[in-house]
């Protein structure tokens, strides 16, 4: 895979600054031509993203005053967003005991991986020495990005 662009950002954790996301995905997205229905799929990642980042500030860090980093790559061979947090929060995630809601009678909280899972293409969770790493991928039509 090469990449077509990448950023790399350092948040703090306040909910607020979770808007700064937006415009950095937007900008990524400049740098694909021929995206049909941009508005959706740039809409949908900001969604997992967000929903993601929440869940590392309340859960991960506890709401405790502290930052992470969050790494943007946009890609092609396959054309895809690539997105990657880190965080040295001492809250550790379960992936193997997280189920999926049941939609019937669904939850008021702890939705958020599950709409990760249905707006994106790839999510998963990795427990480092060094904290918690997230990716998230979306992948994009292959002419999407000449």
């Amino acid at each position: 895979m090469a990449t077509i662009v990448s950023k790399t950002i350092v948040l703090p954790t306040e909910l607020d600054r979770l808007i700064e996301l937006e415009s950095i995905v937007a900008e990524m997205f400049t740098h694909v031509p021929n995206l049909p229905e941009r508005e959706i799929v740039q809409y949908n990642v900001v969604l997992a993203l967000h929903e993601l980042c929440v869940n590392i500030i309340k859960h991960a860090y506890a709401g405790e005053k502290r930052q992470f980093s969050v790494v943007f790559d946009l890609m092609y061979d396959p054309t895809r967003i690539q997105i990657d947090t880190y965080d040295d929060g001492g809250n550790r995630f379960d992936m193997s005991a997280w189920q999926a809601p049941n939609l019937d009678d669904p939850p008021i909280h702890g939705l958020g991986i599950y709409l990760m899972r249905q707006l994106m293409d790839e999510v998963t969770y990795e427990c480092l020495p060094t904290g918690n790493h997230w990716r998230l991928v979306k992948l994009l039509p292959e002419d999407a990005g000449r």
